[in-house]
């Protein structure tokens, strides 16, 4: 399927490039700002007290920082991407199916690469399909959040 140059008149792309460039900056300060909340948790502590012996749980400060960090750190990439698809023209097509993403949709998810219909396909599919609510590899990422966790106190 051969998608158009432009989907939305000039004045269109460009105030949806400025919510996106916005959105970039506001996404980036959070970042940074979470990676010194991580940096300085870590810091501060001795990495003995991330366990108390009497209590097996681990301190979740820090792994829920780092968390929000690795979510932040995703937003900036999708709106990365969105900017990428303004650039090259093909910003407001849906990535999957090649049909129009509403306006509507691109004024409230602008860094959105897909329509409604294939986003929901998509949900579908990582809840998957027997109605288990528990997304797959849930336990593996909380194992990376923790390594990363860690390898972000010992790189200072």
């Amino acid at each position: 399927m051969l998608i158009p140059a432009t989907r939305f008149a000039p004045k269109t792309t460009a105030d949806l490039a400025n919510l996106l460039q916005t959105r970039r900056a506001s996404i980036s300060r959070r970042v940074e700002a979470l990676r010194e909340e991580v940096v300085d948790a870590l810091v501060e502590r001795d990495r003995s007290d991330l366990f108390d012996h009497d209590d097996p749980f681990v301190d979740f400060d820090a792994p829920a920082a780092l968390i929000l960090v690795q979510r932040a750190e995703q937003r900036l990439w999708e709106v990365d991407q969105a900017l990428a698809r303004v650039a090259d023209g093909t910003f407001g097509w849906c990535a999957v199916c090649g049909g129009r993403i509403p306006i509507e949709r691109l004024r409230v998810l602008p860094a959105t690469a897909t329509c409604v219909a294939c986003s929901d396909r998509s949900s579908q599919r990582a809840w998957g399909v027997d109605g288990d609510r528990t997304p797959a590899g849930k336990e593996q990422n909380r194992s990376f959040a923790m390594a990363g966790m860690l390898a972000v106190g010992a790189g200072r």
